[in-house]
């Protein structure tokens, strides 16, 4: 079924700003700190006054809201939070691949692929095809977002392998996450400025594509029924014609009916969401 690029991109940045929306309970259970509890959260050797001082001073030194943690033996046993924080990061990466990996499929060609967008040049082209557009950039973009998948897969594992009141996968945690965030942080402005913001519609091959789709015929199946569209799909495949023209060369339609029911204007109305 017809789905226009507008539509698409527009998903894109919804399913981006649906998760962007989870990371404030993130960065709120990251605010929430154990400093001061000493090894195993009573703060015991510490002097009074030392657990509030703490967390107040990093606070200063951060410019985040720190706060001491309600249950100080549950955050020194537990990296929930870093766990979270990783979690993010993965599902923001997930995300990415599917959308790069998107942008791979509708640049592909021209001659042999479905060529529906035009991507930004960042090099002279492959090194055996001349003039050839690589996707680089979102390939690229798949390989930094690969590593954050991994790099999560270690923290989930550091994570649960804490004993009783600490958990000694701290430093292994604390740099998966860190360095996810930093290559995210680094590589996604330079994906937004080369890599999305030159692309361009090629209309012309989208128009292509939304005529000559057999899958359309579908359209058809409340007024001819299902039998005589699946007739009408092989009878197109066949012939290499698109549904309209096959089913005005049977008599099925006129021209008129035909483009009413399956010209562009007709199809582009079907892209729009029905309750």
């Amino acid at each position: 079924m017809p789905v226009t690029l507008g539509e698409e991109f527009t998903a894109y940045g919804s399913s981006l700003r649906r998760l962007l929306a989870t990371l404030t309970a993130v960065r709120e259970d990251l605010r929430e700190v154990a400093l001061g509890g000493s090894a195993v959260g009573t703060g015991i050797n510490t002097v009074p006054g030392f657990r509030s001082l703490a967390v107040s001073t990093l606070a200063g030194l951060s410019g985040e809201p720190l706060r001491s943690a309600r249950d100080p033996f549950e955050t020194m046993q537990s990296r929930r939070a870093s766990a979270l924080a990783s979690s993010f990061l993965r599902n923001l990466a997930l995300e990415l691949i599917r959308i790069a990996n998107d942008l791979r499929l509708l640049s592909s060609g021209p001659a042999t692929g479905l060529d529906e967008i035009r991507i930004p040049e960042v090099q002279p082209g492959s090194s055996i095809m001349p003039a050839k557009v690589n996707p680089s950039l979102a390939e690229c973009l798949d390989q930094v977002a690969f590593h954050v998948v991994g790099s999560d897969t270690a923290v989930a594992l550091a994570v649960q392998a804490g004993q009783l009141e600490i958990n000694v996968m701290m430093p292994g945690i604390a740099y998966e996450v860190l360095f996810s965030a930093e290559i995210l942080t680094r590589f996604l402005p330079v994906f937004a400025e080369k890599g999305i913001a030159g692309i361009a519609a090629q209309e012309a091959n989208c128009e292509r594509w939304l005529v000559s789709s057999q899958a359309l015929a579908t359209i058809l199946t409340p007024r001819l029924g299902y039998l005589k569209v699946a007739e009408l799909i092989h009878e197109a495949s066949a012939r290499g014609q698109d549904p309209r023209e096959t089913a005005v060369a049977s008599g099925l339609l006129t021209r008129e009916e035909a483009d009413a029911l399956l010209g562009r204007e007709a199809l582009t109305r079907l892209t729009r969401p029905v309750d």
